[in-house]
């Protein structure tokens, strides 16, 4: 049974004396503010062996009530499973972990814990996790906040884009414009709109590349399948940015399925970009589809896709009209460009 003459042993084997002392460690640990733990993962059920005066005000239990149980104590209805099961995981593998965990004070009430669970080995043997905790309640509550204002933004924008849509179709719609014309500004009203959606759930600070490539060209996929392939590391990108690409995304792809590879039944499209050397290169490139020549004045589409994607990226552009398809490719700096750890290739 772990008690409080084991806390001792504890602060006695990691040079924590018990009473006043001089050693800048033995202080920083008892007067810091930063809740902390120590547990024992070579008994049963990883008990607390040691805790600071911190981690007792943040619970409101005293020592005695603590030393000896589980961390799971402080968990209660509310608190997310499949967070608890993370962290039940990282022990049983024997790594550290980081975690934001809803947790129960001893009086009831709760607040949001940023975790942070460190193992310690010596010898090669595992012999404790040290934890510190954080209350981060406040940000959880100005996050919660954001969450609901962004979703409103998004609520407004979309009626704000679907009246926009409304109005401009309905202007169109006498006669003496082409139904093409009105099909294309609806076409580009829609990929504003999916990309403000992707933009939404990043909370307006970024977005990822794939996720703005696939919601541009999702309602094509869904009726060409694996015709339309698209792969690359994930890269986050800046709002004004992410708009442009959508429209590009758009024009390239609305064009394949109109007179391009996707205008038939064995052409297909290969979206892919990568990252390295400084740089981030992206490609569209057509193949299978019927012979496709330069238009004699360049269209809007194209200006957006040629001119305006480069400047957004600072880099240089340039659409290829080969034999059996589009190649368009992107060149630019990979400076300010975020590449995440994961990649991505569609079914």
């Amino acid at each position: 049974m772990v008690n409080e003459t084991t806390q001792s042993k504890i602060e006695r084997e990691l040079e924590i004396p018990s009473g006043n002392s001089e050693d800048p460690f033995a202080s920083a640990v008892r007067a810091t503010r930063m809740p902390m733990v120590i547990t024992d993962p070579r008994q049963p059920d990883n008990p607390i062996i040691f805790c600071n005066d911190a981690f007792i005000k943040l619970t409101g239990y005293e020592r005695h009530e603590i030393i000896g149980h589980n961390c799971r104590f402080l968990q209660g209805p509310a608190t997310r499973q499949a967070d608890t099961l993370k962290v039940r995981e990282a022990i049983a593998r024997r790594e550290g972990i980081e975690i934001d965990l809803l947790n129960y004070r001893k009086d009831g009430t709760t607040f949001w814990n940023a975790l942070l669970v460190s193992p310690v080995f010596s010898g090669g043997e595992l012999v404790y996790f040290f934890a510190s905790q954080l209350d981060v309640t406040e940000r959880k509550r100005a996050e919660e906040h954001s969450f609901l204002l962004n979703r409103e933004l998004s609520h407004r924008v979309k009626n704000t884009l679907a009246t926009v849509q409304t109005v401009v179709l309905q202007t169109l719609r006498d006669g003496s414009v082409p139904e093409r014309v009105a099909g294309a500004v609806a076409g580009r009203l829609r990929a504003i709109a999916r990309s403000h959606d992707v933009l939404t759930a990043e909370a307006w600070a970024s977005a990822l590349l794939l996720d703005v490539i696939q919601g541009a060209l999702d309602p094509i996929h869904s009726r060409v399948g694996d015709r339309l392939h698209v792969s690359g590391p994930d890269v986050r990108l800046k709002p004004r940015i992410a708009t442009m690409l959508s429209l590009a995304m758009h024009e390239l792809g609305d064009n394949a399925l109109r007179y391009g590879a996707l205008s038939n039944g064995s052409g297909r499209v290969d979206v892919h970009w990568r990252v390295g050397d400084g740089r981030f290169s992206l490609q569209w490139k057509e193949s299978g589809g019927p012979a496709v020549s330069p238009p004699a004045e360049p269209g809007y589409g194209i200006r957006i896709v040629e001119r305006v994607l480069a400047a957004e990226f600072g880099g240089t552009s340039r659409i290829e009209f080969a034999p059996d398809g589009i190649v368009f490719q992107l060149d630019a700096p990979s400076a300010g460009l975020e590449v995440e750890r994961t990649a991505w290739t569609a079914p």
